[in-house]
């Protein structure tokens, strides 16, 4: 149900980008690659303060269904906790995803608590200039 609501968002987000008449559509943004790697690198070694270098004012931060909004700071030690809850073993990332100023990144984070796959999904908007800060992050049961 998630990942449907999720493709639903999706949609609707690359729908909803503005064209100024007289212009093409410009293709969604993608997140550099260096981004990407700082990403996939931070749940590999289950680096939280990583995965925030740059991180919005305000992150959204789902575990396992509960969702909430976090100052940074504050979701420095709930991602913190849960890695140290759930020490990684292997992340790999699926795809990833652009829609406008956003990019969209999936996953799968493998880790020494149980023998589930979790699902891991990262929403990064390029503020000015070329950084890229985290403002989302979902986290929840994946394949077994």
């Amino acid at each position: 149900m998630a990942l449907v609501r999720f493709s639903l968002v999706l949609l609707l987000a690359g729908m909803s980008v503005p064209v100024a008449l007289g212009q093409t559509a410009d293709r969604p943004e993608t997140v550099p690659d260096t981004v990407v790697q700082r990403v996939s690198s931070a749940f590999q070694s289950g680096d939280a303060q990583r995965l925030l270098t740059p991180a919005a004012d305000r992150v959204e931060v789902s575990l396992f269904g509960t969702r909430t909004f976090y100052s940074s700071a504050q979701a420095f030690y709930v991602l913190r906790k849960f890695f140290e809850a759930h020490p990684p073993t292997r992340f790999s990332l699926a795809d990833t995803t652009g829609a406008g100023t956003s990019s969209f990144l999936r996953g799968r984070f493998e880790h020494t608590r149980d023998e589930r796959t979790l699902e891991v999904y990262v929403r990064l908007v390029r503020h000015s200039g070329d950084a890229w800060h985290l403002h989302e992050v979902r986290i929840g049961a994946g394949v077994e």
